[in-house]
């Protein structure tokens, strides 16, 4: 896994992306997957397991000039498998209407799958809005069923560096994370809930009821 994280650090990734990423790995798609906000071709799906002949349809300013704060979405009415939105929520100041529409747009049991972070530079993109825990997150879903929330991260020392770690030059860049991740990891022996009390950002999933 070090190897790994290194070579994807020395490409430019941050250390948030990277673990964002293995975060998702545990969910499995198919069917009709709609991505929402994630641009062209993001790297989240080559860690989600995607069945043969999914679908993915990408909705996404950049590319349908839609605006998530107030367009609806251009698909129908329960007819999706699967809503992916991630590092998007923290940009929309309407974020319930989007939360609305993604939940118009799924199937009786479609599920979303998403990622937003919490310990992060400010990141305009075009506007940067909001932060949320895991509480929060858990009043968005309130309309949904079996939320699942789950912090992103390590400890104190990962989330200082991340938000710095940019400004390293690229082939140095995996020397202070293996050290940042070191100490954290022996800190959350002492200190179990670490990880909760500084979080890199939180991966969630829910189904339409």
């Amino acid at each position: 896994m070090y190897i790994k994280v290194a070579k994807k650090m020395i490409k430019g990734q941050t250390i948030l992306r990277i673990m964002m990423n293995y975060g998702l790995v545990r969910y499995n798609i198919h069917g009709k997957v709609v991505d929402i906000g994630g641009g062209r071709s993001p790297d989240y799906f080559s860690y989600m397991k995607v069945a043969p002949e999914t679908v993915i349809v990408t909705i996404d300013g950049s590319i349908n000039g839609i605006d998530l704060e107030k367009d609806f979405l251009p698909e129908a009415d329960s007819q999706t498998d699967f809503a992916v939105c991630c590092n998007v929520l923290e940009h929309i100041y309407n974020y319930m209407f989007l939360i609305g529409e993604i939940k118009r747009i799924l199937k009786p049991g479609g599920q979303l799958i998403g990622f937003v972070p919490f310990f992060i530079n400010y990141h305009p993109d075009p506007h940067d809005y909001f932060r949320y825990t895991n509480e929060a997150l858990k009043k968005i879903l309130e309309g949904f069923k079996g939320i699942e929330i789950r912090e992103v991260g390590v400890g104190p020392m990962c989330v200082g560096l991340n938000n710095i770690i940019l400004y390293f030059p690229v082939f140095l860049r995996p020397v202070p994370f293996f050290f940042c991740y070191f100490i954290d990891k022996l800190w959350l022996k002492l200190r179990p809930d670490i990880t909760s009390r500084y979080p890199l950002g939180y991966v969630f999933s829910a189904f339409k009821s």
